[in-house]
């Protein structure tokens, strides 16, 4: 039987299943808790009188507490719950993320505020991180306000690390956490430590990670050739705040993914004599930041500073020694920066004025050339953000950027462009909880930093009448929150002008065609007591031109369809003991365009998640033990947004079934 075959055949035979399991679990956690059970969530409460206003373009939110109850050990894990944002398939060489099928390049990454304009090659990953660290991430899907930073395109993520004192117990001054686990897929050993310290005013917190494994196995039974697991991870803070409130902080972090990996990382098996090549590759992401702002801020003062240095690098040596240019390159992107703004109170809300400043450099080590390949890129931009509460019932964001961009490129060219991005975003209170929101951007993204690995195989130039990006997002909708019920429903669409885009034929840099995504969010849950339940549905249908978006079409957008998600959890106190489930379904996506071009149809996937976490002693509550089945049905599946299936390209699976097993200790 071939693997393609076995592949359709244990998909098809765990649909159902998968299907009906999610929904009786949900259904079970739901009916474990009595009607009289007390609300435990509500949503924040709306601060007026020169108090910060909430982020109302923010769509998605993972809190600590959520990250802490998760666990996630890859990208994908962490954002299972939101299917607005995928991942694909593959090793941790592969992840990068997609927010409503917009590439990660058109949106503002950071983390801890350092941007991660890394784009270094189109068949790998873009983001080389450890969930383990995260305190919290944040997505502004579409419409973005002025002080998210340059380049929101469609959004932006924000990745924040952890502090010592979100890992300090309470009434410690000093502590430790030590984690160790084991994955039955790939057989992968995954540990943690950390200590961390706060007193007098100071802060200090270690924490380093590893995960060392085998290439995981399919549902369809067979190995994913350079998928193991060999990651190392440490983060380093320092921090002081006096009693006056003035807060310094320091951090750095190192991320390493060093292995055996495919020469394209992010697809499957290829049927010609170059897709099964195997190259040595590392990419180790650096970022430091230097950060000053105030806990104790005033009307008229409410500061923050920050600097950072990152670095992404891509070694891939010529380990095959072909003698033409075939992914052998070494890939360097360094970025530094920084921020000033502050914020002062006005008229029923609050008025944030910064500027800020950056300079990114590409370098690439050609082996088969002989000259290498260098750009620079820098910018300066200030921006203003007013967040206010002008009546009882009405909340208004409104800002405006203005971005000056200077690019030298690999061919010699300057290209220097200025552009206006404002943003204007409002939420109403019509009646009892319902809230009606609606929020429209105009981004100017200047010229997106060029895929630098690109240029290991070409002496490329670029289109003398290279246009800056643009973009307009518009999203809106209903919110209804009472008690600990949510429900929210919403419309959106991205429209970006120009987007960068290459002629492969001419080995020339160029504008491409329109690319949009539009679509709608919808989401429900309900939170009690000890326990929650909710469901999430979003469809993305993103084109690039006059066709669907096609997996070749690098850097800019991917085919998402339907995805539903869907989640619970219930904590049985008198046991000490967790249970969770969650699921996620796609719906199939048919379409000419991606028959016409080569491509399969995305088939339908269901994927089912347990989780139980209990602390066996009463007397040691901050010992817990953990026990997963991940893709109980072994379901044989490319999650969304992977490099698709043609005749002679099979898309890289996902990990089959796999059962992890954990051991938690703070102290």
């Amino acid at each position: 039987m071939s693997r393609r075959t076995e592949y359709g055949q244990i998909r098809r035979r765990g649909r159902i299943r998968a299907g009906l399991l999610a929904t009786s679990m949900l259904a079970s956690v739901a009916a474990l808790t009595p009607p009289a059970a007390r609300a435990a969530e509500t949503l924040p409460p709306v601060r007026v009188a020169g108090e910060a206003l909430r982020i109302m373009e923010t769509t998605g939110a993972i809190s600590r507490e959520e990250i802490d109850r998760e666990q996630p050990l890859t990208l994908r894990d962490l954002f299972r719950n939101d299917p607005a944002v995928t991942v694909p398939s593959g090793s941790t060489a592969a992840q990068k993320i997609y927010v409503h099928g917009i590439d990660q390049n058109k949106l503002n990454v950071t983390v801890d505020g350092a941007p991660q304009r890394n784009n270094v090659w189109h068949h790998n990953g873009n983001l080389t991180l450890d969930p383990i660290f995260l305190k919290s991430a944040t997505v502004e899907a579409g419409v973005a306000p002025a002080d998210a930073g340059f380049g929101a395109l469609a959004g932006a993520v924000h990745f924040t690390t952890k502090d010592a004192r979100d890992l300090l117990l309470p009434g410690q001054t000093a502590g430790g956490t030590v984690i160790l686990g084991y994955d039955t897929n790939p057989g992968t050993w995954r540990t943690t430590a950390a200590g961390y310290a706060a007193a007098q005013g100071f802060e200090i917190l270690g924490m380093v990670s590893r995960a060392r494994g085998d290439d995981y196995k399919t549902g369809a039974g067979y190995e994913e050739a350079g998928t193991a697991a060999n990651l190392t991870a440490g983060l380093a803070k320092l921090a002081y705040e006096s009693d006056r409130g003035h807060r310094f902080e320091v951090s750095g972090e190192v991320v390493n993914d060093e292995g055996i990996r495919r020469l394209r990382p992010n697809m499957g098996l290829i049927a010609n004599p170059t897709g099964r090549l195997l190259n040595r590759s590392e990419a180790t992401r650096t970022t430091a930041t230097l950060r000053y702002r105030t806990t104790q801020p005033t009307d008229l003062f409410d500061p923050e500073i920050s600097v950072y240095y990152n670095r992404n690098r891509l070694e891939r040596p010529n380990d095959n020694r072909r003698p033409t240019a075939h992914g052998a390159f070494n890939a360097d992107v360094e970025s530094i920066g920084g921020t000033v703004q502050n914020s002062v109170a006005i008229p029923a809300g609050r008025l944030t004025v910064g500027i800020d400043a950056y300079r990114d450099d590409a370098f690439v080590e050609r082996f088969h050339f002989a000259t290498d390949a260098e750009e620079r890129i820098s910018g300066f931009g200030g921006f203003v953000q007013a967040r206010v509460a002008p009546l009882d019932r009405l909340r208004l964001s409104t800002g405006l950027r203005l971005d000056h961009q200077s690019y030298r490129a690999v061919d010699g060219r300057t290209f220097d462009n200025t552009g206006l991005s404002p943003n204007l975003s409002a939420e109403v209170d019509v009646f009892g909880g319902v809230t009606a929101f609606a929020g429209y951007s105009y981004a100017w993204g200047g010229l997106e930093m060029a895929e630098t690995a690109l240029y290991h195989a070409g002496d490329y130039t670029y289109d003398p009448d290279l246009k800056p990006s643009r973009a307009h997002n518009v999203r809106g909708g209903l919110r209804y929150a009472e008690g600990g019920l949510s429900l929210e429903g919403a419309l959106f669409r991205t429209v970006i002008h120009d987007p960068m885009a290459w002629n492969y034929t001419r080995l020339r840099r160029i504008n491409g065609e329109d690319l949009k995504t539009q679509g709608f969010d919808l989401s429900a849950s309900y939170s009690w007591g000890h326990a929650a339940v909710g469901a999430t549905y979003a469809r993305s249908d993103v084109t690039y031109g006059d066709r669907i978006a096609l997996p070749g079409d690098y850097n800019t957008g991917i085919a998402v369809g339907d995805l539903i998600t869907l989640r619970g959890h219930y904590t049985v106190e008198s046991l000490r003991l967790t249970l969770g489930a969650s699921a996620e379904l796609a719906l199939r996506l048919e379409d000419e365009d991606l028959r016409a071009a080569g491509f399969r149809d995305l088939e339908p996937y269901q994927v089912v998640n347990l989780f139980a976490e209990w602390v066996p002693v009463a007397s040691m509550p901050h010992w817990t033990l953990r026990a997963e089945a991940n893709n109980l049905f072994d379901e044989a599946y490319a999650s969304r947004s992977t490099y698709g299936q043609t005749a002679v390209i099979q898309p890289v699976l996902s990990e089959g079934r796999s059962f992890y097993l954990a051991s938690t200790l703070k102290f």
